[in-house]
């Protein structure tokens, strides 16, 4: 049986990067709609894990796609 939380999962993906993860989840929300979570893990100095998260919801998604795509000829 599925947790509620691999229920709502639409996809996932995660980077490993140096001593960091980054995790990108598509979930769908209670309304149908699908909103993406961006999460970093990593150990923190007191070698506690440190997970910090941001939501993009669908009506924002496409300005926020747009600016990191603008973004990126800085690196």
């Amino acid at each position: 049986m599925q947790s509620t939380s691999e229920k709502e999962k639409v996809f996932s993906k995660m980077l490993r990067a140096g001593k960091k993860n980054y995790f990108f989840d598509v979930k769908k929300a209670s309304n149908g709609s699908n909103y993406l979570t961006i999460a970093e893990s990593y150990l923190g100095k007191d070698g506690q894990k440190v997970i910090n998260r941001i939501m993009i919801f669908k009506d924002h998604f496409s300005e926020f796609g747009n600016n990191l795509l603008e973004l990126k000829q800085y690196f």
